[in-house]
């Protein structure tokens, strides 16, 4: 080493070190935010605003520690190489003007935007649909579309009375047109969910959930009740064409209201998931109550086997082991609605009930709650479940009980039973020339309108053969069905067959 080596070098780590320690620029930066692009500069310019000066205090050890280490790097060259090697005041000063250049490029990068209307923010695609999530994740939204093309032969409603069945209405028709919203705001855990359905039309959901917590989520708004799987369940994830003739007599359906979910002890034996809810009482078409009464749900869920199962039907995602959940779930409701549906007469009326006790049918579809008085109608209900998927093999059980009593008329009571088993599967492991979206299905179900009385049943005979394009999002499904219903006044049975293709899409 030379002697104007040896002079440099203490004035060299002299001038690294004072810039390390004291130059300015090290510790604080100056910022610069584009009155038109809203694009953060490290220098001033033309149309620019400054937003002040800005310390990293992380980053001074960082740089600190960058500068000793190209000390003792140069150090231990002169060493080794004395002559060749010797570090110029000028080399200092540029490593030192290149530290800090990459310094100021990282602030400048991770300096946040002031303006909140300006997050930046991804799209994307995916099972929700299209998605828009902002870079900090404090906000999402996803929406989604779905279509049914359904063509019904000779008659799409279930029949209920002798003169349904012999409805000759075969059609065409956009059976569901439906667009979901749904995502988070301010936080993951605070979520939304909005569903609008354009052929009724109708808004069918509108409510917030919060998810800080698997053990206690909290759901405000309108939605479905967590009663029973086939009816929670989305036309959309459904096994069969439709849901079956149980349904209508004994769904909960949408209200408005809070539930609260939450799923206990994990992944042990005993793993266990609940539902309770408290609700109007009236469905989704009325914002007022009817009455003093509110309507009770609650639901608990063993899942013995394989954990919790999403509300979907069919073994698209073909369990590679066993998965089992066994529900029971009860509800209480007085007003004047003895039943529900998901449209502007949501509150409905099954059965009148005449002061000598007996039961009446009334239809469904025409009689809505008209001549029904506030609170009339007290209705206890019990449902015992069994759902299983195994290898593409799924197994779907439900039966029902429940009882009307009219408190306007000496309290005369109808009990009604019904219930209804179904099973698919995916036999392409079995049978290599059909495809593996190819799935067979069956079901039987049965309606007692009043176990007091005979001569009153109704039942489904139904097979469906589904083609999952992309999964539920995309399914061709072609049904059959023999239905039946008997006329307790007349003593008459009448009985028809009823075809259904349809064209599930959702994008």
């Amino acid at each position: 080493m030379t002697g104007d080596d040896m002079n440099n070098l203490p004035r060299l780590t002299c001038y690294l070190i004072f810039a390390a320690f004291f130059n300015p620029s090290a510790n604080a930066l100056d910022l610069y935010v584009d009155n038109d692009t809203q694009q953060i500069y490290a220098a001033p310019g033309h149309n620019r605003t400054r937003l002040g000066t800005f310390e990293k205090k992380e980053e001074i050890e960082k740089l600190r520690a960058s500068l000793k280490a190209e000390i003792e790097k140069e150090l231990q060259l002169k060493e080794k190489h004395p002559s060749n090697n010797a570090l110029t005041e000028n080399q200092a000063v540029a490593s030192v003007q290149n530290i800090l250049t990459e310094e100021e490029m990282a602030k400048n990068r991770t300096a946040p935007p002031k303006n909140k209307a300006n997050t930046p923010a991804t799209t994307s695609y995916g099972k929700n649909g299209f998605e828009f999530r902002t870079d900090n994740d404090k906000f999402s939204l996803a929406i989604q579309n779905r279509l049914q093309a359904r063509y019904a032969e000779p008659f799409d409603s279930d029949p209920r009375t002798l003169a349904d069945v012999q409805r000759d209405e075969s059609s065409f028709m956009i059976r569901r047109a439906r667009t979901k919203l749904n995502g988070h705001a301010y936080s993951p855990w605070l979520k939304y969910y909005l569903q609008y359905d354009w052929s009724q039309p109708v808004l069918r959901d509108a409510n917030l959930t919060y998810d800080k917590y698997k053990w206690a989520q909290v759901r405000v708004g309108r939605g479905k009740v967590s009663y029973n799987n086939e009816r929670v369940t989305s036309s959309g994830s459904q096994q069969f064409v439709n849901r079956s003739i149980v349904n209508d007599i004994f769904t909960v359906d949408r209200q408005q209201g809070i539930e609260v979910k939450g799923n206990l002890f994990p992944g042990q034996w005993y793993d266990f998931t609940y539902y309770a809810g408290v609700f109007t009482g009236l469905g989704v078409g009325e914002r007022n109550n009817d009455d003093g009464n509110m309507m009770y749900s609650g639901r608990l869920q063993w899942n013995a086997l394989g954990g919790e199962m999403r509300f979907s039907q069919s073994d698209v995602e073909y369990h590679e082991h066993p998965a089992l959940n066994i529900s029971i779930a009860a509800n209480t409701n007085r007003s004047k609605c003895t039943a529900f549906e998901t449209d502007s007469r949501s509150c409905r009326r099954l059965t009148d009930l005449n002061a000598a006790g007996g039961a009446r049918y009334r239809d469904p579809a025409t009689s809505g709650a008209a001549g029904a008085q506030n609170g009339q109608y007290e209705i206890q209900q019990m449902m015992e479940e069994v759902h299983f998927k195994w290898k593409g093999f799924s197994l779907l059980h439900e039966l029902h009980a429940k009882e009307i009593k009219d408190t306007l008329n000496n309290d005369a009571r109808t009990k009604l039973l019904g219930g209804f088993v179904q099973a698919g599967y995916f036999p392409h492991a079995f049978l290599d020339f059909i495809p593996t979206g190819i799935e067979f299905a069956g079901r039987y179900a049965v309606v007692d309108m009043d176990t007091s009385r005979d001569n009153d049943k109704q039942t489904e005979f139904s097979a469906v053969i589904n083609y999952f394009l992309e999964g539920h999002f995309n399914k061709l499904s072609l049904q059959f069905s023999r239905l039946s219903v008997e006329d307790p006044v007349r003593l008459q049975k009448d009985a028809e067959n009823r075809m259904w293709a349809q064209w599930d899409f959702s994008f």
